[in-house]
């Protein structure tokens, strides 16, 4: 067993990631339990599972044993819990080793989490394999087993540094997502379409080249992707670049806020400039833009299992073969969903 360090000793590239990932979870900690909890409930939000992590304050609390029952007025409880994380930054996660350390975990009380850490991405195969584990052990009380992008990571972090009022714990968290992009962690976004159910809106979306939704939570939580594609009728006959996602807000002392945009052929200022032009079009505050550019057209990308799609978005994610929106025409036109999922 070796303490979580600021000066790790650690040459393998993922304990070095496993240590600053778990350095900056203890700092949120140290912050706020309450803080934390709520990290780690938006970090596994997809499970869909109650998750208490915190101390309860509980009253008029009934319980049993051999002389009877009883109720007790006051209660203060922290329920046990038990959190294991393997990360992998190259190499695969292997079978074996997942079930020894999900059987380990069984062995404790209360709520049991695993989660397995590192980019999914393109990794088919893989990630079925990884569903089988979880299919198997998913009748166990109090077991949540997921996979967790860096990415997702970083994400959860960005939705709790409102609630964050330590300044060190702002640089600190800002330095962990530097030393995850330095490091090759946060490459996947470049190879990612972000398919989009556009029914309704689809001529504005090509006339205008932006598309518009609420902020940033639950169905609206877009991860980051360079492609955007418009569904309608189980087929994505249009695709586009992302050039930028950008934040409305009229009471903001600036109106226009870039959540991200591609620094490698765009300026801030450009962005700046279009998004403040665009903001017309936007229904209320709290509006998410993304500006869009190199459309193409007649790509007949078909949805080809039974009815529509799932939900307002799909994600399809290639490879580093897929450079430019050129590429991911030849790539997918005239072809079927089931060819890349």
């Amino acid at each position: 067993m070796t303490e979580v360090s600021f000066f790790p000793q650690y040459e393998q590239k993922e304990n070095k990631v496993t240590n600053y990932t778990l350095l900056v979870l203890r700092q949120i900690y140290n912050e706020s339990p309450n803080l934390f909890q709520s990290f780690i409930i938006d970090l596994l939000a997809d499970e869909g599972r109650n998750i208490n992590i915190g101390v309860n304050f509980l009253q008029q609390v009934g319980y049993s044993c051999e002389r009877g029952n009883s109720i007790i007025d006051g209660v203060i409880q922290q329920l046990p819990f038990q959190i294991f994380i393997e990360t992998k930054t190259t190499d695969w996660f292997y079978n074996d080793q997942l079930e020894r350390h999900i059987e380990n975990l069984l062995n404790f009380n209360g709520q049991k989490i695993f989660i397995a850490l590192a980019n999914f991405d393109g990794l088919k195969e893989e990630s079925k394999a990884f569903d089988a584990i979880k299919e198997k052990y998913k009748d166990e009380k109090d077991l949540i087993i997921t996979k967790v992008e860096f990415e997702q990571l970083k994400y959860a972090l960005e939705n709790i540094s409102d609630r964050i009022k330590s300044e060190t714990l702002h640089n600190i968290i800002k330095e962990y997502e530097q030393f995850l992009d330095e490091n090759n962690l946060l490459p996947t976004w470049k190879y990612r379409l972000d398919v989009v159910n556009c029914a309704v809106s689809k001529n504005d979306v090509i006339n205008r080249k932006l598309y518009l939704c609420p902020e940033a939570k639950g169905a609206y939580k877009h991860a980051r992707s360079k492609y955007f594609g418009i569904y309608e009728n189980k087929n994505v006959n249009c695709i586009a670049e992302i050039k930028a996602v950008c934040m409305y807000d009229s009471k903001a002392k600036k109106n226009i806020s870039i959540s991200w945009f591609d620094s490698d052929n765009y300026k801030e200022e450009d962005i700046i400039k279009e998004a403040t032009e665009k903001s017309k079009y936007c229904w209320d505050d709290g509006v998410q833009m993304f500006l869009l550019s190199d459309f193409k057209e007649n790509i007949n990308f078909n949805k080809d299992s039974r009815g529509g799609m799932f939900g307002s978005k799909i994600y399809f994610n290639f490879d580093e073969k897929v450079k430019d929106i050129n590429d991911l025409e030849t790539l997918i036109k005239n072809k079927k969903w089931s060819n890349f999922q």
